[in-house]
């Protein structure tokens, strides 16, 4: 091998020896929990078989920038695993390099991105590592590259962690089942490879929802396709409604100006039912606070939740002016990550019903989250869709008191007197608490 030794790999954990070197098999999946090494892993070997077997070879990512700043640029990545001594050349407008091997030929090593899969038809890569796996498109491997495999006998791994269960929980139990001699899989969680201290477990445990912890530390592949939010379609029961005198609503509102849409949902608090919904776009701010002011006097004079900050601000103030009761909600990344969460919790434990509106479903079924390498969760919609209408709902659902099938009988001690304490004190302020705070008896009690 150019007569150089590979970087030592005796600092390598065993789970990634056992990928690496103790199976055979062409197509290997590697479920693996966040920061698990995954990505050095893969670089790994696609740098062992380019050193070993002249031919092209590929390193997939979802978009080029992530080949960039992880693969290319990343330190302990490409360039480090590359053994002191061989000469390579790099074309870093490509992201390619070019590596000789033993027998005095050469390898390329070409990062691409799997976002438009057509564009990759035609070169004959002798083996592919495929990464975020499950935030590819299914027909990168199913119409792209497993056919150059299948015609040139070259080998694929995929690399990832779950995302619901889609094509790469389909790839998983292909290697799972042993059913196909070609195929392996393996499994890694966080609680078993010891990689993350548990301290900061514990930290994620307590500032993620269970199924986010699941999924993305501990693997679970989860029913649906959604990440964030689950039994949404369960919710679709509501039916669009005039107002009703004597009753209470509540309106959610998302504003924006061109090219996203301005979006306002309203509640009835007295099933926590949707019964109105208006999206539009490309309206000057005038007419947009005309629009929601009546929409608001309509509906009993419904208090408007909107987010307070940046355009919402100055609208805000006028909407005050005009008689409008807001709340205003101040939306940071910290503060939206709770009223993203609260929303799915109120449809997991089905205490709101939506409008069964296909725009609204689509939303609900694109939204999603990225880990970030701090361990901190980001929500919102992938790039190139929206997220307004599910911002519109969850600022709603923020001051809905959540519907209570069963009283649940627990015997009242500290949180019980602190929620005790909450009301009086709302009650001296002279507030209708009961409609207008966000906190309610039943979150002391889960």
């Amino acid at each position: 091998m150019n007569d150089v030794e590979f970087p030592d790999l005796s600092r390598l954990h065993q789970w990634q020896k056992e990928a690496l070197f103790d199976h055979e098999q062409r197509f290997k999946v590697l479920v693996w929990h966040r920061r698990a090494r995954k990505t050095t892993t893969g670089v790994i070997e696609i740098n062992r078989k380019a050193l070993t077997v002249p031919g092209l070879y590929w390193y997939i990512t979802p978009s080029f920038s992530e080949a960039k700043d992880t693969v290319w640029r990343g330190v302990g990545m490409l360039f480090d695993l590359i053994p002191e001594g061989v000469r390579y050349d790099k074309n870093e407008q490509d992201l390619t390099v070019f590596i000789p091997t033993a027998d005095g030929k050469r390898s390329i090593i070409s990062l691409k991105s799997g976002d438009r899969p057509f564009l990759l038809k035609g070169p004959n890569p002798l083996g592919v590592v495929i990464d975020e796996t499950q935030k590819q498109k299914p027909d990168l491997w199913s119409e792209v590259i497993q056919p150059i495999m299948r015609a040139n006998k070259g080998w694929t791994w995929f690399l990832g962690t779950p995302h619901g269960k889609n094509h790469f929980f389909d790839l998983y139990n292909l290697g799972k089942s042993g059913e196909d001699s070609e195929w392996k899989s393996f499994m890694l969680r966080a609680s078993e490879s010891g990689i993350i201290p548990e301290e900061q477990l514990l930290a994620s445990k307590r500032t993620t929802s269970e199924a986010i912890y699941n999924q993305e530390w501990e693997c679970e592949f989860l029913e649906g396709s959604g990440d964030v939010f689950r039994n949404w379609q369960e919710c679709g029961t509501a039916n669009a409604s005039s107002p009703k005198p004597g009753h209470n609503y509540i309106c959610g509102v998302d504003l924006a100006k061109h090219q996203d849409f301005t979006v306002i949902v309203v509640y009835d608090r007295a099933d926590n039912s949707q019964v109105y919904q208006d999206r539009f776009n490309q309206i000057e701010w005038p007419f947009q606070k005309s629009r929601l002011k009546a929409i608001a006097d309509s509906y009993n004079n419904a208090p408007v939740v909107m987010d307070a900050t940046g355009i919402g601000d100055p609208i805000y103030d006028d909407l005050i002016r005009a008689g409008v009761g807001v709340i205003p909600f101040k939306l940071t990344n910290e503060s939206k990550k709770d009223l993203i969460e609260k929303l799915s919790i109120s449809f997991e434990q089905r205490r709101i019903r939506i409008l069964p509106l296909p725009e609204t479903f689509e939303e609900l079924e694109n939204f999603g989250y990225e880990m970030l390498p701090s361990g901190r969760v980001v929500y919102g919609a992938p790039s190139g869709k929206h997220d307004d209408i599910v911002i519109a709902h969850a600022l709603a659902n923020w001051d809905l008191t959540p519907m209570i099938v069963k009283e649940p009988q627990v015997e009242r001690g500290r949180i019980g007197k602190h929620y005790d304490n909450l009301v009086a004190e709302r009650e001296n302020e002279g507030k209708d608490w009961e409609h207008q705070s966000s906190v309610t008896e039943t979150d002391f009690f889960e």
